[in-house]
C-alpha cells in the first residue's frame, strides 16, 4: 500500500510497527529517475524495443519508428579511397572473417598510397541496420558531437545491447565526455529493480523492505551530482538491472514503504550498505572520511546465515593466495611499485579488526595503503582480514581427486615437488600398476589472506539483515539497528 502525500509530512518512530510521530519539511521523492545505464560509457550501441522504438533527435525530428534496431557509434572510422567504413572489431556481424581481414588489407593499402588523410574518423553517428546480421548499419545522422537523441516506446520496453529497461533512453556524453546512455524511468521502478538487483527476490520480506528504505534513501541524497544524470546504475551508486530482476516481492516491499526514508534529526541520511559485514559494522571514518553519528559499528550476527548459501558462503569467510609475483603485478597496475613484495604490515586495524592501514614492503621500497584501499588494492572481498607469508618453498600435500585445490595451486605457480602412489593388484595378488594418489607441491613466496564479509562493511549489512528477518525482526527493527538513532520519514512520492 503507498503512502498518500500530504500537505503536513510526519516522522515515524523507529520502534517496530510504529506510525508516524513528529513533523517534517522535507521535500518530496521525484516521480523520475535519470541513470547511467552504460557503466563508463561505451562506442557502440543497439538499441531496439520489444515493441515499436521511436528515435528522435534533439530538434524533434522523427529519426526513425519501427520495430527494427539502431546503433550509435562513436569515432566511426573510414577510408575515404575506398569508400567505406571499417567494422567495430569487437561485434559479429554479416562479414566473414575473410571478408573482415580483406577489408583491413584493402584500407592498410590505401593509407600507405595516400597517408593519414585516407584514414577518416567520425565522431559520432546514428544508423539502422538491416537485418539480424547487420554491424555497420545504413547511416541516417553523423555530427562532431554526441547527438542526444532520445528514445521512446508505448508497445513494449527498450533494449540496449539487448539488456531490457523501462522508461526513456537518452544519448548524453557522461561527465568526461564519453557516450552514456540515460535511463528516465520511474522512481518506483526503479526502486523495484534496485531491491531485486541488489538482494535475491527469494529473502524475507523485512529484509526486501528494509533495502528499498536504504536504496530509496541514498537515492534521496544522491541526486543531482552529475550533469547529464542523477545516479550510476552499477555499484559506484546502487546495482540497478532493468526489468532482469523485476518481481511481485520487491515491487511490494518498494509499495509497502512507499516515501519513507531514513533520517537523523530531521535530515536524510547517507544510507550506506554493503553485502556481509562479516559479523560487525564498522564506524564511517574508518572507511571513509566524515565521522556519522548514526553510521557506527554494531554487532551483525545475522551476517552468519550466508555460510549456509550455496553462493553466499563466500562472503562470509574467504582465503585468497597470491605469490609474490601475482602481488607485484597487481600492485604496479595501481600505482605502487616497490619491486617484489616481502612483507605486508597491518599498520592500523580498528577495534573491529579491519584494516585502516597497512604498509607493503618489497625488495626495491615500500608503500602505504590507506583505510578501505587495502581491499581493493590486494584484491579482497573486505577489509576485515589478516595475512600471513608462507616462504619459498613451503610444501602442501593434495590429493589427486582435489581437481581444485590442484587447480589454484597451478595458477599460483607451485610445482610439483613429489607423487604419491598405490600398488594396483588383481584379486590375486599380482602388481598391475601404479596409482597416482596425490602431489606434494613447492609453493612460491605466497601472501594467504583470510577474511570475513563482502564490502565496506559500513550501515546495513544485507546479509545480516536478513539474518535479522529470519529471526522475526521487522524492517524497521532492522534499520533503526544498522542505522543509529535514525527516524523513518515519509516524505511522499514512491
Amino acid at each position: 500500500m503507498r503512502l498518500a502525500c500530504a500537505a503536513l509530512i510526519v516522522v515515524a518512530s523507529v520502534l517496530a510497527g510504529a506510525g508516524p510521530a513528529s513533523a517534517s519539511t522535507l521535500p518530496a521523492l521525484p516521480a523520475t529517475v535519470r541513470v547511467n545505464i552504460t557503466g563508463l560509457g561505451l562506442s557502440y550501441a543497439v538499441i531496439s524495443s520489444t515493441g515499436t522504438v521511436s528515435a528522435i533527435a534533439p530538434d524533434g525530428t522523427l529519426l526513425y519508428r519501427g520495430g527494427g534496431k539502431t546503433l550509435a557509434r562513436t569515432n566511426v572510422r573510414g577510408v575515404e579511397a575506398l569508400g567505406v567504413e571499417l567494422p567495430p572489431r569487437e561485434s559479429a556481424g554479416s562479414l566473414s572473417r575473410a571478408d573482415r581481414a580483406t577489408l583491413f588489407r584493402d584500407a592498410r593499402v590505401a593509407i600507405a598510397e595516400s597517408g593519414a588523410r585516407a584514414l577518416v574518423t567520425v565522431p559520432f553517428q546514428f544508423s539502422l541496420l538491416q537485418n539480424p546480421d547487420d554491424d555497420l548499419g545504413k547511416a541516417v545522422l553523423q555530427a562532431d558531437t554526441i547527438q542526444g537523441i532520445t528514445f521512446q516506446t508505448t508497445d513494449g520496453v527498450l533494449m540496449v545491447n539487448g539488456k531490457a529497461f523501462r522508461g526513456t533512453f537518452e544519448l548524453s556524453p557522461d561527465d568526461e565526455g564519453d557516450m552514456i546512455i540515460v535511463n528516465t524511468v520511474s522512481t518506483h521502478d526503479y526502486l523495484a529493480s534496485v531491491v531485486g538487483s541488489e538482494e535475491p527476490s527469494s529473502w524475507e520480506a523485512e529484509a526486501l523492505a528494509a533495502q528499498a528504505i536504504a536504496a530509496r534513501t541514498y537515492l534521496y541524497t544522491h541526486l543531482g551530482r552529475h550533469t547529464a544524470y542523477d545516479l550510476e546504475g552499477d555499484t559506484r551508486d546502487q546495482e540497478y538491472d532493468g526489468t532482469m530482476n523485476e518481481d511481485a516481492r520487491t515491487l511490494k516491499a518498494v509499495e509497502r514503504t512507499a516515501g519513507v526514508v531514513a533520517t537523523y534529526r530531521g535530515a536524510p541520511i547517507d544510507a550506506l550498505y554493503s553485502a556481509n559485514a562479516g559479523g560487525v559494522t564498522e564506524d564511517s571514518e574508518n572507511v571513509y572520511g566524515n565521522a556519522l553519528p548514526y553510521l557506527r559499528s554494531v554487532p551483525s550476527p545475522g551476517d552468519e546465515v550466508a555460510k549456509d548459501s550455496s553462493w553466499g558462503h563466500t562472503s562470509w569467510e574467504w582465503t585468497k593466495e597470491l605469490s609474490a609475483t601475482q602481488l607485484r603485478d597487481s600492485l604496479q597496475r595501481r600505482g605502487i611499485d616497490v619491486g617484489t613484495p616481502t612483507a605486508i604490515e597491518l599498520t592500523s586495524v580498528s577495534p573491529t579488526g579491519r584494516v585502516i592501514g597497512s604498509k607493503v614492503v618489497g625488495t626495491v621500497g615500500s608503500g602505504t595503503i590507506g583505510k578501505d584501499l587495502s581491499r581493493s588494492y590486494f584484491g579482497l572481498m573486505s577489509s576485515l582480514f589478516t595475512v600471513t607469508v608462507l616462504p619459498t618453498g613451503a610444501k602442501e600435500r593434495v590429493d589427486v581427486t582435489n581437481t581444485a585445490r590442484i587447480a589454484g595451486l597451478e595458477i599460483l605457480g607451485a610445482t610439483v615437488a613429489q607423487t604419491s602412489f598405490d600398488v594396483v593388484r588383481d584379486g590375486y595378488g599380482n602388481e598391475l600398476g601404479l596409482r597416482v594418489t596425490g602431489y606434494v607441491y613447492a609453493l612460491p613466496a605466497t601472501f594467504v589472506f583470510t577474511g570475513k564479509g563482502f564490502g565496506h562493511g559500513v550501515g546495513m549489512s544485507q546479509w545480516g539483515a536478513q539474518g535479522m528477518a529470519l529471526k522475526g525482526a521487522s524492517y524497521q527493527e532492522i534499520l533503526a539497528h544498522y542505522y543509529v538513532g535514525t527516524a523513518l520519514t515519509a516524505v511522499g512520492g514512491d
